[in-house]
């Protein structure tokens, strides 16, 4: 039984790590890199297209072990579609409402393929349902069925996650690793007996080696990015992940708790501030503990050490136990947020 994950993961780890850098070396004979800039912390130019590696070590092994559904067909369709868009992005860039078109599309094909939150597990009993106004579509010889309130709480579930896990790359080895834990926590869940789904499980531990066979090229400091096409598709498989056969919402909120809270806060932010939510800028959570004095590393290390934690809250805790934590985060975030910003004006504040 061991062997039927093992093996799998292995595969994924040593395609990641003697397929990227080969993709560096691609990348800088195409001139693709990151350069040095206002925003950035890197002082060198790093290449990007991690993210092919990344896929390739997820695709692979996937395709070798698991029949192709409808379902996981429009999984493949989908992180396939964003990860072309954000490939093109990191090579000539793309404006940032045609990236949020094809980020609904990918997940609308997601949907359309079978794979939506029909409903929520109530933390004080029960189930939440989601499929009112259920009616069917007949297209093409297949029949889709459209839930109005779980279609649209999904495609803003895959968008937002999408988006976060792109805000999140901005250190070196963080998203990547956190995407990592995440997928990982996710197999622990799915190939307990309590869940006991081996083609999620599966899936979940295949991601977390692609991540892993990367993030040595990935750790400060960093020798190749993994680029939008990365993190577009890190973010839409967790995504996907978490509502695929039965939903696990809860667990990978509070996995990706802090980045999710980070995302919002930055959207929030910017709107305040009446800039585009797209206009990036140097902000997020994790920068905030680079101001506070903190090295990349360490900063790092830290994001991890919180992923792990609340990864583990998850996978031991019953669903009320999941709010409150997640309320408790929430909490902790907060605070956190407001006396980072505090340090960092204080050092920012001119001495008289």
């Amino acid at each position: 039984m061991a062997l039927m994950f093992l093996v799998p993961f292995l595969v994924a780890v040593t395609i990641g790590l003697v397929l990227t850098p080969l993709v560096r070396r691609l990348a800088l004979r195409a001139g693709v890199v990151d350069r040095p800039g206002e925003r950035k912390i890197h002082t060198r130019p790093i290449p990007y297209l991690g993210g092919l590696a990344i896929f390739a070590a997820f695709i692979v092994p996937v395709l070798a072990v698991l029949p192709v559904s409808r379902r996981l067909g429009a999984l493949l369709i989908g992180i396939t579609v964003l990860l072309v868009v954000g490939v093109i992005d990191d090579i000539k860039g793309v404006n940032p409402w045609v990236k949020l078109f094809w980020q609904i599309t990918a997940a609308a094909i997601t949907l359309a393929g079978g794979i939506g939150i029909t409903s929520l597990t109530n933390p004080l009993g029960g189930t939440i349902d989601l499929t009112y106004g259920r009616f069917a579509v007949d297209w093409g010889g297949l029949r889709f069925h459209v839930t109005p309130i779980g279609n649209l709480l999904s495609v803003i579930w895959m968008v937002g996650l999408i988006n976060a896990i792109n805000f999140l790359d901005g250190l070196d080895g963080l998203a990547c690793g956190v995407s990592a834990i995440a997928a990982f926590i996710m197999f622990l869940l799915s190939v307990g007996p309590a869940v006991n789904q081996p083609e999620v499980a599966l899936l979940a531990i295949i991601l977390a080696g692609a991540a892993l066979g990367f993030l040595p090229y990935n750790f400060f400091p960093a020798r190749i990015f993994m680029g939008d096409g990365g993190a577009y598709f890190l973010g839409l498989t967790l995504a996907l992940l978490a509502i695929y056969s039965g939903g696990k919402l809860a667990t990978v909120s509070l996995v990706l708790g802090f980045t999710i809270i980070d995302g919002i806060w930055t959207v929030l932010r910017r709107l305040y501030r009446h800039t585009s939510p797209f206009k990036a800028d140097r902000h997020h959570f994790h920068h905030l503990l680079l101001d506070a004095g903190l090295s990349q590393r360490l900063a790092v290390l830290v994001l991890y050490f919180v992923a792990m934690v609340f990864g583990i809250v998850a996978v031991a805790s019953g669903s009320f136990a999941k709010l409150v934590s997640l309320i408790v985060l929430f909490v902790l975030m907060a605070v956190s947020i407001a006396g980072l910003m505090l340090v960092s004006l204080r050092r920012d504040r001119p001495q008289p």
